[in-house]
């Protein structure tokens, strides 16, 4: 990328030859933004160390006295890495976005959960209704072991061994299953 105002080469969000912040990118790539390796296993502190360290250098307190086109560039960087932050930050919404490409998990959409997965969950959703505690549990066993699938699948992912063709289906499966409240501690 060429800096906008000196016409030097810049990597980065701030061009280091005039200290210039950068136009973000038009579709940003989340991971290039934070400077992070392309891969579902990240830690927190990862994802929060690369989120402040560039937002430090695009803070539109740091650029008060610059122009008017400087300082918008700077919000739009501020906006481009807080998406970043949340959509990486959260193990679903990353799972969907290196899936799919989307920063969105859908509400709708996406492959629909086999038959007898929809059946146990309306059996549940009955026996939620009708007050039997147990289901809760039920419901978090389930989900563990999906969230314990999508970690596998992102493993072999991560080794070259996978695809992840079979992310969005197991998404799906997780999100039928949050309207569960969590079991009672006991």
């Amino acid at each position: 990328m060429i800096c906008w105002r000196c016409r030097e080469r810049v990597e980065g969000t701030v061009c280091a030859g005039c200290g210039a912040v950068q136009p973000p990118p038009r579709d940003p790539d989340l991971y290039a933004v934070l400077g992070l390796p392309r891969r579902f296993h990240l830690e927190p502190t990862e994802i929060e160390t690369a989120w402040k360290a560039r937002s430090r250098q695009v803070h539109p307190d740091r650029h008060v006295g610059a122009t008017a086109v400087e300082r918008r560039m700077a919000l739009q960087w501020t906006a481009t890495l807080n998406e970043a932050r949340r959509v990486l930050g959260d193990p679903l919404r990353r799972a969907a976005y290196l899936a799919t490409g989307r920063t969105a998990v859908g509400e709708r959409g996406g492959p629909p959960p086999d038959p007898d997965f929809l059946d146990r969950v309306f059996e549940w959703r009955s026996r939620a209704e009708a007050g039997d505690p147990s289901v809760s549990g039920e419901a978090a066993a389930l989900r563990a072991v999906l969230v314990d699938r999508l970690e596998g699948v992102f493993r072999a992912w991560e080794d070259g061994g996978g695809e992840l063709s079979e992310v969005e289906s197991i998404l799906a499966r997780i999100r039928f299953l949050e309207g569960f409240p969590p079991p009672e501690p006991g």
